[in-house]
């Protein structure tokens, strides 16, 4: 072909875009007023990682560069993303609509002038896993309808234009404008109910190893409601920085891309924002072919914003140049952004142990050592993983904590100065090395002493003597700990009197519980075991165990309590041999007062046990 025919392909071409940029705008307006009233609150697309094709970029934050005429970019990128779209209510609730998403984006550019370049993002679901909530959000027919499955999303074309160079300017400066078609699925929240279109100002620079980019633009979609999520009119952002770990192998990229919708209403549903960080690998040794690998957490739980996403990118953007200029092309040159002779295939002579010194002067090319020993490492004679020249004790093995030296026991109890808490005193490994104190005084050391922090007899395992029923009786010498009694009778009460009727067994001492519970108190065991001397001395004899409580609660909660009560004392009866048979029990709660609930006094005698006898015609006589 001609020179003259190619610059009319050229112009013909330039023509033909922007031909059918101006229909895609006829389209815009006609589809948003269409879109004004049948706008479905499904029919918008829910993926916010959208990538371009541009070799110098991070993941959606682009450089200020254009690809250079009849250069070309292709690749794909997979995009699997964890709970793409949640619904959260005010209240804290939420309802998951999209759970997972894995996408596939084709995407692909060439430099149809130095400073302008026209490309396309095809997108679409390879699998997606959702369901429409069953809210008044959706339509009553969509609600429970699935979203699983393969979806086509909207596909875009874009024209980039450079104005300013880094060589030229300081920095790289760009614009672009983009136009997405409505050929994906409306219904599965991946396209758009209408064309979308947008614009941005792309700026980067190079810092030494850091390439940065910040981008800022704007996004009209057809308008969509959904709750508070109202779509129309976006602010997208995004800064970047690609830092070169590895020359010609390896980036570590950075990238912060987010959007905010345009609204009334200003709430972080509407302000997705992510952070991404992955790594890019040139398997060529050159920038031709790229690999990234990467993932992204959400800063915000904006719409399409998910829990996280997993990255894998694959393009091919190949160049004819020579970045480090040393008179060879990088296809060419093994080490296309370092200077080296030609003899050395265009790199500069090696380090092979990567200790600062090439290996024409290295002693040592394959270990690396300090210069100062030719590159040669220090020798390490004890083996201990620190070499001679800071190793304490080169001839022992040590740790390096100790410095190269072993640790010694000071006091000689087998516990090492490291791990004894005492390294000066012996004691035993139980207590880290050290003695163990008598942190009370009386004699006991803590380890044997059941009470360490009180002074008590060694007949008491060094715990001070109690007197739990205050009889002025200590506890070991009391025979009834639990129950106040005489000294005499070694500490345990004087026979309860019990008193029979023909209506009632009557116990002239109160029968106690633990507090708000149905636990007879060790206390009363002995009048409970009169009772029980009572039943057996009188086989014929029947009772009726029944369960009072003053008026301080609640009426079902206090009847509860004093039938559990009776029923405390029927099992104990059991358990000491009457027959369940001669027995019964019964709670009336509050309903039976003895005497009106007007003092603390009264209640007190309220709260009561009684024996009922159920004989008809017993032959009881009183005591």
């Amino acid at each position: 072909m001609s020179r003259v025919s190619a610059l009319n392909a050229r112009k013909s071409c330039c023509r033909w875009i922007v031909g059918t940029l101006i229909a895609m705008g006829v389209w815009v307006s006609l589809s948003d007023a269409y879109a004004q009233n049948t706008t479905p609150n499904t029919a918008f697309q829910v993926q916010q990682f959208r990538p371009w094709a541009d070799p110098q970029g991070v993941f959606q934050t682009q450089s200020g560069a254009t690809l250079g005429q009849w250069n070309y970019f292709v690749g794909v990128w997979l995009n699997y993303a964890k709970d793409t779209m949640v619904l959260r209510r005010a209240d804290g609730t939420s309802s998951s609509v999209l759970d997972h998403q894995l996408g596939l984006d084709i995407i692909g550019a060439v430099g149809l002038l130095n400073w302008l370049d026209f490309g396309f993002n095809f997108p679409m679901t390879l699998y997606q896993v959702g369901t429409i909530p069953n809210l008044s959000l959706f339509e009553e027919q969509d609600r429970n309808t699935s979203l699983s499955g393969f979806a086509l999303s909207d596909i875009k074309l874009f024209l980039k234009a450079q104005a300013l160079r880094e060589d030229s300017h300081g920095v790289n400066l760009g614009a672009q404008i983009y136009v997405a078609f409505p050929s994906g699925d409306q219904t599965k929240m991946n396209g758009e109910n209408g064309v979308s279109f947008g614009a941005q100002l792309n700026l980067s620079k190079h810092i030494s190893v850091v390439n940065l980019g910040l981008n800022l633009g704007y996004r009209y979609l057809p308008p969509t409601t959904l709750a508070n999520l109202k779509l129309e009119h976006e602010i997208t952002y995004s800064l970047g920085a690609g830092i070169r770990l590895v020359q010609t192998y390896l980036d570590l990229l950075i990238d912060l891309a987010g959007a905010v919708a345009i609204s009334d209403i200003t709430t972080v549903n509407l302000a997705p924002f992510e952070l991404f960080v992955g790594i890019r690998a040139f398997p060529l040794n050159n920038e031709d072919l790229a690999l990234t690998l990467g993932g992204a957490l959400s800063i915000t739980s904006g719409y399409g914003s998910p829990q996280f996403r997993a990255l894998l990118g694959i393009v091919w953007s190949p160049k004819r140049r020579d970045q480090d200029g040393d008179g060879i092309i990088d296809r060419k040159d093994r080490c296309p952004k370092t200077p080296g002779p030609r003899g050395n295939q265009g790199c500069p002579w090696p380090d092979t142990d990567g200790d600062g010194l090439t290996d024409n002067i290295d002693k040592c090319p394959k270990v690396p050592g300090p210069k100062e020993n030719q590159g040669c490492p220090w020798g390490d004679k004890d083996g201990d993983g620190l070499t001679d020249n800071v190793d304490k004790c080169p001839d022992k093995a040590g740790p390096k904590e100790n410095k190269g030296c072993p640790w010694g026991d000071k006091d000689g109890d087998g516990l090492t100065d490291n791990v004894d808490k005492c390294p000066d005193k012996a004691g035993p490994k139980e207590n880290k090395g050290c003695p163990w104190p008598d942190t009370d005084g009386d004699g006991l050391t803590d380890n044997i002493d059941k009470c360490p922090r009180k002074k008590g007899p060694k007949e008491n395992n060094g715990c001070p003597d109690l007197d739990r029923d205050n009889d002025g009786i200590i506890d070991r010498l009391d025979k009834c700990p639990d129950i106040p009694g005489a000294k005499a009778a070694g500490g345990c009460p004087k026979k309860v009197v019990v008193q029979i009727t023909k209506k009632e067994i009557k116990i002239l001492q109160k029968i106690e519980f633990a507090f708000n519970r149905a636990v007879i108190r060790r206390r009363s065991y002995v009048i409970l075991d009169q009772v029980v001397s009572v039943l057996k001395s009188r086989p014929q004899l029947r009772i009726r165990i029944e369960g009072h409580t003053d008026n301080v609660g609640g009426k079902k909660y206090n009847l509860r309590l004093s039938k559990r009560r009776a029923k405390s004392v029927y099992k104990y009866l059991v358990k000491k041999g009457i027959a369940a048979e001669r027995l019964s029990s019964e709670g009336y709660g509050m309903t039976k007062p003895l005497v009106p609930n007007t003092s603390k006094e009264n209640r007190a005698k309220n709260r009561r046990v009684q024996f009922q006898v159920l004989n008809k015609n017993s032959d009881v006589k009183t005591q």
